[in-house]
């Protein structure tokens, strides 16, 4: 499994912005790239993961943890096991 530090790696294993537009799209969102960008600062929506989960070896505790980190919170240790 790959190590994600922060929602800016996701993105970028992701394929980039333009990757993860396509796959949403693909799920039905319609979302710009600069709502994906804007993810750096507000964490990965709960309703995209699935799109980032499908193009990343990324599991749902670092998605989780990125997500803290972005939001400039502390990750709930049992939560994220």
């Amino acid at each position: 499994m790959e190590n994600a530090q922060t929602v800016s790696d996701i993105i970028k294993t992701a394929g980039g912005p333009a990757a993860i537009q396509a796959e949403l799209e693909k799920l039905d969102h319609v979302l710009t790239r600069d709502a994906i960008y804007k993810w750096q600062k507000t964490g990965i929506p709960d309703r995209y993961w699935l799109a980032i989960l499908k193009l990343t070896n990324f599991g749902t505790d670092q998605l989780y943890r990125a997500n803290c980190i972005a939001r400039g919170l502390a990750p709930i240790p049992e939560a994220a096991e």
